[in-house]
């Protein structure tokens, strides 16, 4: 195959042209594919009409597909084809919600960050969307750690935060004292292990606070990091069209949804890249 990468913003993102991800991928082509990936962060690949195996053999190109984390009863996609796949949808059947996280916005999060070695990519695949919004909101982590201010960088440049999440949480509330059905401790910036680059990794759904420092001063540096992240220059808005499978670097990026009609269907389909690494500064 010859490819084509296309820049998607100045921010973050390249789409892949010259791909149909239903014919098997050649060595080359899938060397090419995951340069472009390091080096855009997020990839798009647009009119595919991937069956759920398709989706599954794309993410096994670049590793262990990743387990569900999510405990069994809680998992409408059990009887899915395939065990690592879910569904992120608002259709309901019989009154019950055929997949995960089902309507409104999503604060910006890091997928799997509330576990030891976090996922290191997802996959993500439209299939039915509504007339607006469901927009996903990808923000480059690499350019805002290099633009934070010196004093932040150096007052938590070896410090840890806690993360805190519990499954169809979309927006942050007081979870103090809450179950949790994931919790981490990961450096608050962490060097990439392919790239050796730093990158930001709190976020605003997930991350509780810093370690080793009082909590109003915690709060006040998490406040100032997850604003200056979320700053329109790091930020690529992708607009679905069905048939667009987006694949995105967990390690250096986080994203967040924006609303949609809760009376209009939204279904896409989700498989991980499983990490191995636990994240160091």
């Amino acid at each position: 195959m010859t490819i084509a990468v296309v820049p998607l913003s100045p921010a973050i993102g390249a789409e892949i042209r010259g791909v149909d991800l239903m014919r098997p991928v050649d060595a080359a082509t899938r060397a090419a594919i995951h340069r472009a990936w390091l080096d855009h962060v997020i990839i798009l690949f647009r009119d595919q009409k991937l069956s759920e195996g398709d989706q599954v053999a794309f993410t096994e190109l670049f590793g262990e597909v990743g387990i569900r984390t999510r405990p069994k009863d809680l998992r409408p996609e059990a009887q899915t084809l395939h065990p690592t796949v879910m569904l992120i949808s608002n259709i309901r059947e019989n009154g019950k919600p055929i997949g995960s996280l089902p309507d409104g916005e999503m604060m910006f999060h890091h997928d799997t960050i509330h576990i030891k070695t976090p996922d290191k990519a997802t996959c993500l695949y439209a299939m039915e969307l509504p007339s607006r919004g469901g927009n996903t909101l990808f923000a480059n982590l690499y350019k805002a750690y290099d633009a934070l201010p010196a004093r932040i960088r150096d007052r938590l440049a070896d410090k840890k935060a806690h993360h805190h999440y519990n499954y169809g949480t979309t927006v942050k509330g007081d979870r103090r004292g809450t179950e949790a059905f994931g919790e981490s401790v990961h450096p608050v910036f962490w060097r990439h292990p392919e790239t050796g680059q730093r990158a930001v990794y709190v976020d605003r759904l997930m991350t509780e606070y810093v370690l080793d420092i009082a909590r109003a001063e915690s709060d006040a540096l998490l406040a100032e990091i997850f604003d200056h992240c979320e700053r329109p220059e790091f930020v690529y808005e992708h607009q679905w069209r069905v048939g667009d499978l987006v694949m995105w670097d967990n390690r250096c990026s986080m994203h967040a949804r924006t609303d949609f009609p809760e009376t209009e269907r939204r279904l896409l389909r989700r498989t991980t890249v499983r990490g191995h690494d636990v994240p160091v500064s």
